[in-house]
């Protein structure tokens, strides 16, 4: 690394919406309030001005300076004579000229065919979520965020190694040739300092004890809950989960929890399209949950995947997430798969917590 080099600011956002799509635009900005927390990105909406502000001369400075534009499509937003009339108009020009990226985010259904492109230049532009469903037409509005925030991610990745690459020379110019002297980072604030992080962290805790509730668990540790959600919120890359089980509605408010932090979860049923998707998927996992048996994979079929992944060199983290609560099952299962290389099993949400932030923080 040059010594001379700083570290590259934030990609600077500006979300470009309907307001009657404000609910919407403050949930996209929970599910990337990680994003923010990491120091890779910077957001700004039009709530921010204050009383007395000239308030078009405010947008269009944001607009002028945003890294990134997210254009928030509905029905509201194509109209809107100001999105389209300024906004949608300065943010097309300062993509093509290469100085900003344009993402439109299909956030409620809208009746537009791709030979409107000539009214609505953005759909010449990739969009999210995935095939341009909306978000409010998922089942589970968090998987469609985490659809669309994962999209984001790589985008945000693009701009900030760009802007990094270009720190060093800036940093640079008329500066003396010795390293400039190390400054220690700003201690991050906790959530309860941050409306936004204490509203993920909120939405997390809540997925948790619909699941708890679910399988008949015990009252929680509150306190415990929301330090293991801020621990798997400051991992420092992302992370991906690759969950085995032949009856995955079983875990939805489980898969739930891990969204609201961020935390790709890949759903397979049975030991070969685990291994399948392993080999196969480029982005690669940090974390297998698996099940114990499957009815076509056998009553052991968690513990033959592991032997099976420790048998071709695969070092993944393995955690077994079952439903037998009998205390002497459990305490048999435990030892087959610590014996058998796992970080160990659970049964209620909180234990699967545990090993998954364990789990993550290894991997």
């Amino acid at each position: 690394m040059d010594p001379e080099a700083s570290p590259a600011p934030p990609v600077s956002l500006f979300y470009s919406y309907a307001h009657e799509d404000e609910a919407l635009r403050d949930e996209l900005r929970g599910h990337l309030k990680i994003l923010e927390r990491r120091g890779l990105l910077s957001s700004w909406h039009d709530r921010e001005i204050t009383p007395g502000e000239d308030w078009h001369s405010r947008i269009d400075a944001q607009l002028q300076m945003a890294d990134l534009v997210l254009l928030l499509v509905s029905k509201d937003f194509i109209e809107s004579d100001y999105i389209f009339g300024r906004e949608l108009t300065v943010a097309m020009q300062r993509h093509e000229a290469g100085l900003s990226t344009v993402v439109p985010i299909v956030v409620r259904a809208i009746d537009i065919e791709p030979e409107d492109r000539d009214a609505f230049p953005f759909l010449r532009l990739q969009g999210l979520p995935t095939d341009l469903r909306p978000v409010t037409s998922w089942p589970n509005r968090d998987e469609a965020w985490t659809n669309v925030a994962k999209g984001l991610r790589a985008t945000v990745k693009a701009i900030h190694e760009k802007k990094a690459a270009a720190a060093p020379r800036s940093a640079r110019r008329g500066m003396p040739q010795s390293s400039p002297p190390v400054e220690e980072s700003a201690p991050r604030p906790d959530a309860a300092q941050d409306p936004v992080l204490s509203e993920v962290v909120d939405g997390f805790m809540a997925r948790v004890h619909d699941a708890n509730a679910q399988r008949g668990g015990a009252p929680m540790d509150e306190a415990t809950l929301r330090a293991q959600a801020m621990g798997l919120i400051d991992e420092p890359d992302q992370k991906r989960v690759l969950w085995v089980d032949d009856h995955p509605e079983n875990n939805r408010a489980e898969v739930a929890s891990l969204a609201k932090l961020q935390i790709d979860v890949a759903t397979v049923t049975s030991t070969g399209d685990a291994l399948d998707v392993i080999d196969r998927d480029p982005d690669g996992f940090d974390l297998v949950i698996s099940d114990w048996g499957r009815r076509f994979d056998g009553a052991n079929a968690g513990l033959a995947l592991l032997s099976e992944l420790r048998r071709t060199g695969r070092t993944l983290p393995v955690v077994f997430y079952h439903g037998e609560f009998a205390a002497d099952v459990r305490a048999a299962r435990a030892r087959e798969a610590v014996a058998a290389g796992a970080l160990g099993e659970a049964v209620y949400p909180a234990e699967l917590i545990a090993l998954v932030l364990k789990g993550l923080a290894t991997s």
